[in-house]
């Protein structure tokens, strides 16, 4: 299976029917099967539902945060998976999580700023609280824009580096493990223009936003060789109107 994680950056001047198409495009001619979303426009969403449908997608949302104008969500190849229910979520965490036979996927947006590493770290321990309940159904995968830096609490939770018991493994690193991929690939000199326009709105630094490593691709347990697990095929590229690049990655299928 091939999984997409994607921030597609909401801006209230974007027209979403005709963004929506070139999202939908993007992950089409690329063969994804299940795809995580952040910032997805809630006052878009229909159009965005309807682009998506179009081009043989369904796509789910999850529930708007208090004081969010955008939400997460998780799209799929109608017809490929069968969801079980529709999305749910954790209280008081930005994320939408969608069940399928054997599969489990959350895509999750982390709370922004560098003063707030405490309330990333508590929302990666309900994220986890609450997914590692769905592995023994099945391959439960965690992608989203962390809005954290490799060594930051959260991250290290995840990774099983600071507190235990966390069984996460995640796709970049197994790549860059097995010799195949850069220690992080979704540092991208392609989306420097989108992300220095998010920069300078925020009073930050453009040239520091770019080298930044914030999304990631976790999936439940040390599962290399696993069904559900990352194969090592990992790709990331900027693909279209975001700051954030298109990082999709393989896992062996759950019948391997």
């Amino acid at each position: 299976m091939l999984i997409a994680q994607w921030n597609i950056l909401n801006r209230a001047s974007d027209g979403w029917e005709a963004k929506g198409a070139v999202l939908a495009d993007a992950l089409v001619r690329r063969g994804v099967d299940a795809a995580c979303l952040q910032e997805v426009p809630a006052d878009g969403l229909d159009a965005l539902a309807a682009a998506f449908a179009e081009r043989g997608l369904t796509l789910a949302a999850g529930r708007l945060r208090q004081g969010r104008t955008d939400l997460c969500a998780v799209c799929w190849r109608t017809g490929a998976l069968e969801p079980v229910g529709g999305p749910s979520g954790v209280p008081g965490v930005d994320c939408a999580i969608q069940a399928f036979d054997g599969l489990a996927v959350c895509s999750y947006h982390g709370a922004w700023g560098a003063f707030r590493q405490r309330e990333r770290l508590d929302e990666a321990r309900l994220l986890d609280a609450r997914l590692s309940r769905c592995a023994a159904k099945g391959a439960v995968l965690l992608c989203g824009d962390f809005n954290a830096m490799p060594d930051e609490p959260a991250i290290r939770l995840l990774s099983g580096l600071s507190e235990a018991p966390t069984f996460w493994t995640e796709a970049q690193d197994t790549a860059a493990m097995l010799g195949r991929g850069g220690p992080y690939p979704t540092v991208l000199p392609g989306t420097s223009a989108e992300a220095a326009v998010t920069a300078r709105s925020q009073g930050l630094n453009p040239g520091l936003v770019p080298g930044r490593r914030i999304d990631y691709m976790f999936s439940y347990g040390w599962n290399y060789g696993r069904p559900g697990g990352w194969t090592g095929g990992v790709s990331a590229e900027d693909a279209g109107p975001s700051d954030h690049a298109l990082l999709t990655a393989e896992t062996l299928d759950r019948d391997a």
